[in-house]
């Protein structure tokens, strides 16, 4: 396997953007989507996501939300597809500005199903979730043990941090020359706070 890096997936600041702060009252059991469980039919077809109201109306490509989701424009889930991005499920919804009316049906919920253990607790700077044995509350610093990630897995979730996405440099490396908007990451074995 070729040497590959990771990163943790983040959204930047830019004033411009929307925001998604709630999750809308028609999905229900909505855990499943901080825990890698697939929705299936559940989702429903007419899920609609507002934008925050204190936040600007630009949709980048990678919706800034504070719901731990990724959320992806349609452009972002053709780039996952033709790069057969493993272990996803496409949730897709309506996006409705300030005022309710929908901008988009095209966005969907990029639902990363399970998850993979690889954390290198020794380097890595943390501290332990106290509700969740073997979860991780704070983030400092993240080390992940390279041989134990799959050679299919280019986006997936940290099984001891669910809320948080890694990506290859591989997959990161074309979504930034694509000009994929929204998208910023944090660079692993340096000091960050989550």
């Amino acid at each position: 396997m070729p040497s590959f890096t990771f990163h943790i997936v983040t959204t930047p600041y830019d004033p411009r953007f929307c925001s998604i702060k709630r999750t809308p009252e028609t999905i229900l059991k909505d855990w499943r989507l901080l825990e890698g469980v697939p929705f299936g039919s559940d989702f429903p077809a007419t899920s609609r996501f507002e934008m925050d109201k204190r936040a600007g109306e630009m949709a980048p490509d990678l919706l800034p939300n504070i719901l731990s989701l990724l959320m992806i424009s349609p452009r972002v889930r053709t780039l996952f597809e033709a790069e057969r991005v493993s272990d996803v499920e496409y949730l897709p919804f309506e996006l409705a500005n300030k005022r309710g009316s929908v901008v988009s049906r095209d966005y969907a919920v990029a639902n990363l199903l399970g998850s993979v253990d690889c954390l290198d607790a020794a380097r890595s700077k943390f501290d332990e979730d106290p509700l969740e044995p073997g979860g991780i509350a704070n983030l400092y610093k993240l080390n992940l043990h390279l041989d134990r990630i799959p050679e299919d897995k280019k986006l997936f979730r940290l099984k001891q941090m669910m809320h948080e996405f890694i990506i290859r440099s591989d997959l990161l490396q074309l979504l930034r020359e694509q000009g994929v908007t929204g998208l910023a990451t944090l660079d692993l074995d340096t000091e960050i706070i989550l």
